[in-house]
Parts: structure tokens; C-alpha cells; sequence
């Protein structure tokens, strides 16, 4: 064997070396500006989604919870034989079944109260009377915020109560 008979292959360039990232010009790009734009959209979006789903949860358990007074009070007026009023407060934003420490309702909230119960001594009280039949002075309350509204029925004849969603005035 000769030395004519060796092929050389020739060894691939080594590709030109690249600058270190400190020796580039520093700043950001265009994608990681708009990266980080995108990122504080959906943060804003998530918090001004939670904050009125939360006012929508507080008008909803204000409600649920006034019901469930109106329906303590019917139930205290069968049990005693005696008629009980459930007092609404339009002053102080509160509610009260009887025997029970007033509760708040949501501060943006505003409140409607209709009922044929005889008026109260106080300006601003507003009341819904059971008798110890099960029957009831009759009325409603609404609860609204914004462009929502929840309606609380108390029907005169049976004292049943019921909560209306959605309900616009």
C-alpha cells in the first residue's frame, strides 16, 4: 500500500463561535415584552372575576339567609301559638327572625321590602308578621347590586317563602 491509496476526508468547520450573552446587547425583545403584557392581562382578569363573583356570592347567602329566618319565624309562630314578626331594618342594612341577634346584609347592596303588615313603630323598620296558623302578612324583599337582583317571596295564604334569581326591577 502506497500512499496513494489513503483518502482524506476532510474534517467538518467548526461553526463560528457565537458571543457570550454578556458580550450581546442587553435588553429585552419584543416577545418577552409582550410575554409579560399577556401575563398582567390575565392577572387583571382574574381578579376583577373573583371580586364580583364574590359580591354576587354575599348577595346570594344574604338571601338564602333571610329566607331561612322568615322560615324560623313562621315556624316559632305555629309553635307558640302566638303571631312573630320578622323585622327588616332599612336604616342599618340588617334583618332579624325573632329570639335572634340581627344580621348584615352586603353594604352595596340596596333593599326593597313590600308589605301588607301593619307598620311598624320605628321609621325605616320594615315587617313581615306570621300567624300561628302558618300564615303570613305576605311581601317581598329584594336584594339588588349593579345589574343583579335576588327577590325574597313570603306568600300571604301558605307563609312559604322563596328566593327568585335574577330578577331584574
Amino acid at each position: 500500500m502506497g500512499d496513494e491509496d489513503v483518502a482524506t476526508i476532510p474534517l467538518p468547520q467548526s461553526p463560528v463561535p457565537r458571543p457570550a450573552r454578556a458580550e450581546c446587547a442587553k435588553g429585552f425583545t419584543l416577545i418577552e415584552m409582550l410575554a409579560v403584557i399577556v401575563l398582567i392581562a390575565i392577572a387583571v382578569t382574574v381578579t376583577a372575576v373573583s371580586l364580583r363573583g364574590r359580591s354576587r356570592w354575599q348577595l346570594q347567602t344574604a338571601a338564602q339567609r333571610m329566607a331561612a329566618g322568615l322560615r324560623d319565624t313562621r315556624t316559632r309562630a305555629m309553635a307558640t301559638g302566638k303571631p312573630q314578626w320578622f323585622t327588616v331594618d332599612l336604616r342599618t342594612h340588617t334583618f332579624a327572625a325573632p329570639g335572634r341577634e340581627p344580621r348584615n346584609l352586603p353594604v352595596d347592596a340596596t333593599l326593597r321590602v313590600t308589605s301588607a303588615a301593619q307598620g311598624s313603630t320605628q321609621a325605616g323598620v320594615a315587617r313581615i308578621g306570621y300567624f300561628p296558623d302558618g300564615s303570613s302578612s305576605g311581601g317581598n324583599i329584594v336584594l339588588a347590586e349593579a345589574h343583579r337582583s335576588l327577590r325574597v317571596d313570603v306568600d300571604w295564604l301558605t307563609g312559604a317563602v322563596t328566593v327568585s334569581n335574577g330578577v331584574q326591577e
